[in-house]
C-alpha cells in the first residue's frame, strides 16, 4: 500500500525533495550547472519530449466542436489572465515585483497535458476532447504566453523594454518551438510506436521538471534575503489556492451556461482552469535570466498552484455533481 501511494505520488515527494536539497546544499549548483548549461539543455530536452508526446494529428479532429473548443481556449487565455490581472494587484508591490511577475507568468501558461486528461478520463469526461485542447494550447502557448506576459506587466506599471520582449521570445522559440517541431517530425516518423511511448514520456519529463527547479531554486535559496520573505508568501498561498477553486466554479457555470453535454463538461472543469509546469518553469527561467538570485521567489506561485490543482482534482473527480454529469454521459452513450 505505501510503496503504491509513494509511486502514485512520486513527482509530488521529489518536487519537496528537490527544494529541501536546494535549501541544504545550494552550491552544488555551480558544479552541476555552470554557466546555466545544464538547466538550458534540460529545459530544450524536455520540450523534444513534449513535441514528442503531442498527439498533434488529432488537432485536425477539433473542428467538429468549434464552439466548445473556442470556450476552453478562451478561457484558457484570456479569462484567467483577465481574472489574475484584476485581482492581484495588492501583490504588485511584494518583493520589489519580482512575485507579481510569478502570478502573471502563471495566468498566461497554456493547460496541462497529462494530468487534466488523466483526470478527464479518471472522472467519466471526454478524455478525447482534453487532449485535444491541451495540445493545441501548449502549440500555441509556446508564442501567446510570453506576449501576455509582457502585456499585463505592461498594464502592472512593469512594461518590458522591446529588447526584453525580443530576447524572451527568441530564447523561448530556441528552447521551446524548435525542439517541440524536432519532437514532432520524430513521433511522424514513427507514428505507430509514438502512442507506446507516452508513460516513460511523461516520467522523463517529470523528473526533467525537477531538475530545472533544483537549478532554479539553488540560485536563490542561499540568500538569507529569500528565507525571511517566505513567510510573507502565506497570503499569496491563500490567494492562489481559492483562485484556483474560483475559476474551476467559473469554468464549470459558463460549460453549464452554453449546455455543454455532460462528458464535455467535465472535461472543461479540468482543462480550463489548470496551468502547465512544464512551461511555467523555463518561461520565468528565461524572464529572470539575467536576475537568477530572484528565480526562487518568481517561480513559487507556479509551483504551488501546479501542486494545489492536482490535489483539488483528485477530490474533484469523486465529488457528487461530477459523478452525476458521468451517470449522465454513460447513460446518454448507452442509449
Amino acid at each position: 500500500m505505501l510503496r503504491r501511494d509513494v509511486l502514485k505520488n512520486w513527482f509530488l515527494l521529489g518536487l519537496a525533495g528537490v527544494i529541501t536539497l536546494a535549501f541544504l546544499a545550494p552550491g552544488w549548483c555551480a558544479s552541476l550547472n555552470p554557466a546555466s548549461r545544464t538547466s538550458t539543455w534540460a529545459v530544450v530536452l524536455l520540450f523534444f519530449l513534449s513535441g514528442l508526446n503531442l498527439p498533434s494529428e488529432s488537432i485536425r479532429l477539433s473542428a467538429r466542436r468549434v464552439r466548445l473548443h473556442v470556450y476552453i481556449q478562451l478561457f484558457i487565455f484570456v479569462v484567467a489572465p483577465l481574472y489574475f490581472g484584476l485581482t492581484s494587484f495588492p501583490f504588485r508591490g511584494t518583493l520589489e515585483g519580482r512575485l507579481i511577475v510569478g502570478i502573471y507568468a502563471l495566468a498566461c501558461l497554456p493547460t496541462t497535458v497529462t494530468s487534466c486528461t488523466v483526470f478527464t478520463q479518471l472522472a467519466g469526461g471526454n478524455a478525447a476532447l482534453t487532449m485535444l485542447n491541451a495540445s493545441l494550447a501548449n502549440s500555441v502557448g509556446i508564442i501567446i504566453s510570453p506576449l501576455l506576459l509582457s502585456l499585463l506587466l505592461r498594464e502592472a506599471g512593469q512594461a518590458m523594454p522591446v529588447e526584453e520582449i525580443t530576447r524572451i521570445l527568441i530564447s523561448l522559440l530556441v528552447k521551446m518551438l524548435v525542439p517541440v517541431t524536432c519532437g514532432q517530425l520524430v513521433r511522424r516518423l514513427f507514428a505507430r510506436r509514438a502512442s507506446g511511448w507516452r508513460g516513460g514520456i511523461s516520467v522523463a519529463s517529470n523528473a526533467l521538471i525537477l531538475l530545472i527547479i533544483y537549478f532554479a531554486f539553488c540560485r536563490s535559496a542561499g540568500s538569507p534575503l529569500f528565507r525571511k520573505h517566505l513567510a510573507a508568501l502565506l497570503p499569496v498561498f491563500a490567494y492562489l489556492a481559492g483562485s484556483y477553486l474560483f475559476l474551476v466554479g467559473l469554468a464549470y457555470t459558463g460549460a453549464r451556461l452554453f449546455a455543454f453535454e455532460p462528458e464535455n463538461t467535465i472535461a472543461v472543469l479540468f482543462a480550463a482552469p489548470q496551468k502547465t509546469l512544464t512551461m511555467g518553469v523555463p518561461l520565468i527561467t528565461t524572464y529572470f535570466a539575467a536576475a537568477p538570485e530572484s528565480l526562487g521567489l518568481a517561480i513559487l506561485p507556479i509551483l504551488f498552484y501546479h501542486t494545489w490543482q492536482l490535489l483539488i482534482s483528485s477530490f474533484l473527480r469523486n465529488a457528487p455533481f461530477v459523478r452525476r454529469l458521468a451517470a449522465r454521459a454513460a447513460a446518454a452513450a448507452a442509449h
